[in-house]
């Protein structure tokens, strides 16, 4: 599963119909969206574990039976934990700290990270570009990132919240946006977009 595939599935799972009462309630929905996350994990046809490495979801594909069978043939006496890391998931509801989440992605390496944040409702658009463009800068400061140029996606997935100006009325909608990390530009970019 590409980025652009998880996105389009979330966004197809994460309805307002279904979820919009508890997406108020921040520690209920954590716990709503994990499983939720789980599921689509699971779909894709992976083994899901939740804070394993402490990452909220990750999910991976196991070949535990052929190591086994191996070792047992060749009587190496060891026991089998073969398991191919294929998208590590990272939810965080408030609206300052998701940026804690990127960095942890990046010192895990498979092909699918995945974070996601909120954002005020009344300052997406240019602020959350403005974020985002900010992020990339750090990311690229860490050593880490670039071992996985190219071979790994960035997604980050920003939905609606809380207003930062209080004469603001309630958001109405999630109006979760996605933005993958374009290696060539060296900045996320919008995916999509209706």
């Amino acid at each position: 599963m590409n980025a652009v595939e998880f996105y389009d599935i979330f966004r197809k799972r994460i309805t307002e119909d279904a979820f919009f009462e508890v997406y108020h309630k921040n520690s209920d929905f954590t716990s709503v969206i994990t499983n939720e996350l789980n599921k689509i994990v699971d779909d894709a046809g992976l083994i899901h574990e939740n804070e394993y490495f402490r990452y909220d979801v990750i999910g991976y594909k196991s070949a535990y039976e052929k190591m086994l069978d191996q070792a047992q043939q060749e009587g190496i006496g060891l026991k089998a934990h073969f398991w191919d890391l294929e998208i590590a998931i990272e939810h965080e509801n408030n609206k300052k700290d998701w940026t804690d989440e990127v960095m942890k992605l990046v010192h895990v390496k498979c092909p699918l990270k995945v974070v996601i944040g909120y954002s005020p409702w009344d300052q997406r658009d240019n602020e959350e570009e403005k974020k985002l463009s900010f992020v990339a800068q750090w990311m690229k400061r860490e050593r880490a990132f670039s071992i996985g140029k190219g071979q790994e996606e960035y997604l980050v997935i920003l939905g609606n919240a809380k207003a930062v100006s209080r004469n603001m009325p309630e958001y109405t909608k999630f109006d979760y946006r996605a933005y993958l990390y374009d290696w060539d530009k060296e900045q996320f970019q919008r995916i999509g977009e209706e």
